[in-house]
C-alpha cells in the first residue's frame, strides 16, 4: 500500500537494516554511523554471542566478533517465513476454505503443504547456521504462545483461549501434548534436515519452558526418535534456565541437558510476578532486583557445580554496565544479544573482565604480604 500512504515530493528515510523486514519514517533521519577497527576489539574470556531470528539478516551479522549464535528464536521464522499454523499443513480437514486457499497458493510449488513448510523452515534455520559454520547456532526450540499461534494462518482452529498464555500451553508441555505432538514432531523434521541432510551439524538445540526434569526426558525421546539424538555428531541439547523451578532443581535438570541459557524476561517475570506483557506494572520489571540476581547467582552457581556450560541471553548486560559485571564476577561462560548491542557489549565485558582480574591480583599481592608478615624469622644462633 506504498503508493497509497506515500505521497508525491515528500521526503521518507527506508530502514533495510532489519533483514526482510523494512521500515519507512517520514522526513530524511539522522543517520549516525560509527567504524570500529577490527585490529583494537578487545579479546573476552566471556563468549559473546548473538540472538537472530531472521535468516535474511544472518549474512550479514556473520562478521560480527561474535563467538557464534546463542539464541534462534525458531518461533519469528515460522512467522515470518512462514506465517502458517504447522497444525494447519497437517490437518487440512479442520482449515477453513478461506485459509486453506492461502496455504495452497503459498505451497503450490512443492508436494505438499506439508513438504512446503519443513522446506521453508529448514532453509530458514540453514540458512543461519549456514552463515555462522562452523561456529555454533543454538536452535530454541518453537515457544511461541497460543495467542501467537494463533495469529498464524488457520491458528484459530488448533489454539484454545488461554487468560495467560504467558505460564499455559507452550514449551515442553506444548510438545508432549497430544493436541500439539504432530506438529512438534514436524519442526523436528526440518532440524533433522538441516542437520543430517544440510550437514550442518554446528546446529545445537534448546529446550524452553520446560517445568521438570522429567518433561525434560520426555522430549529427549522425542528428539530421539525423529533423527536429533543427544551427542550423536556432537548433538547438545540445553534448556532454558528461566523458571524457578529450573533453578531449584538444576542438578536434576543437569542429568538431563548438555548446558543451560539463562532467560532473563521470563525469570524475571516470574520471580517477582510480573507479567511482563502488562503495561500497568512496566515499572516492576527490573532484571536488575536483588531478587532476581540472587535467582542468576544460584542458576550460574548450580550450573558449574555439575560441570555444565551456563549463558544469558538478554540486554541488560549492555544497557546496564554493572550487570555485566555482576555476570562476569560469577564467572558466567557467555552473553547473547542482539546485534546492535555486540560492539558495546565487548567493550562493556571487557573492561569488567580487566577489573576482576586486577582485584584477584590485589588480592593475591595482600595475601602473600601477609603470610610473609606472619611467617616467624628463623631463631639467631648464639
Amino acid at each position: 500500500d506504498a503508493t497509497e500512504k506515500l505521497l508525491t515530493g515528500e521526503n521518507y528515510t527506508i530502514d533495510c537494516s532489519k533483514g526482510s523486514t523494512g521500515l519507512v519514517y517520514p522526513g530524511v533521519s539522522k543517520i549516525e554511523r560509527t567504524s570500529v577497527n577490527i585490529d583494537n576489539i578487545p579479546k573476552t574470556k566471556t563468549e559473546i554471542k548473538l540472538i537472530l531470528g531472521d535468516p535474511d539478516a544472518a549474512l550479514s551479522m556473520s562478521g560480527l566478533p561474535v563467538a557464534g549464535v546463542g539464541l534462534v528464536r525458531q518461533e519469528f521464522v515460522v512467522a515470518n517465513h512462514i506465517g502458517v499454523h504447522p497444525k494447519a499443513v497437517l490437518h487440512p480437514e479442520l482449515v477453513s476454505p478461506e485459509d486453506q486457499e492461502i496455504i495452497d497458493e503459498r505451497a503450490k510449488n512443492d508436494a505438499s503443504p506439508k513438504a512446503w513448510f519443513i522446506r521453508r523452515l529448514s532453509e530458514g534455520i540453514g540458512s543461519i547456521a549456514a552463515a555462522f559454520y562452523p561456529r555454533p547456532v543454538i536452535v530454541r526450540l518453537g515457544d511461541f504462545k497460543s495467542n501467537e499461534y494463533r495469529r498464524l494462518v488457520g491458528g484459530e482452529n488448533f489454539e484454545p483461549e488461554e487468560e495467560n498464555p504467558m505460564i499455559g500451553f507452550r514449551g515442553a508441555s506444548r510438545y508432549l501434548s497430544p493436541e500439539f505432538k504432530d506438529a512438534f514432531e514436524l519442526e523436528c523434521e526440518a532440524l533433522s534436515h538441516v542437520r543430517n541432510k544440510m550437514g550442518l551439524t554446528n546446529v545445537e538445540l534448546m529446550v524452553p519452558f520446560c517445568r521438570t526434569p522429567e518433561e525434560g526426558k520426555k522430549v529427549m525421546s522425542i528428539l530421539n526418535a525423529n533423527g536429533l539424538q543427544k551427542g550423536k555428531d556432537g548433538l547438545k541439547v540445553w534448556v532454558m534456565c528461566e523458571l524457578p523451578s529450573n533453578i531449584f532443581g538444576i542438578d536434576e535438570f543437569a542429568k538431563v541437558f548438555d548446558g543451560f541459557s539463562i532467560g532473563s524476561n521470563d525469570l524475571t517475570q516470574l520471580v517477582l510476578g510480573v507479567d511482563r506483557d502488562s503495561g500497568l506494572l512496566a515499572e516492576l520489571f527490573d532484571e536488575d532486583n536483588t531478587a532476581v540476581k540472587q535467582a542468576i547467582t544460584q542458576a550460574i552457581e548450580g550450573a558449574h557445580r555439575n560441570g555444565k556450560e551456563v549463558g544469558l541471553c538478554g540486554q541488560a548486560p549492555s544497557d546496564k554496565p554493572h550487570f555485566a559485571g555482576f555476570l562476569v564476577d560469577l564467572g558466567i561462560d557467555s552473553i547473547s544479544l542482539t546485534p546492535d548491542s555486540v560492539m558495546q557489549a565487548i567493550e562493556i565485558v571487557s573492561k569488567a573482565e580487566h577489573k576482576e582480574a586486577l582485584a584477584k591480583e590485589i588480592e593475591e599481592a595482600f595475601t602473600s604480604h601477609d603470610a610473609m608478615r606472619a611467617k616467624p624469622s628463623a631463631p639467631i644462633k648464639a
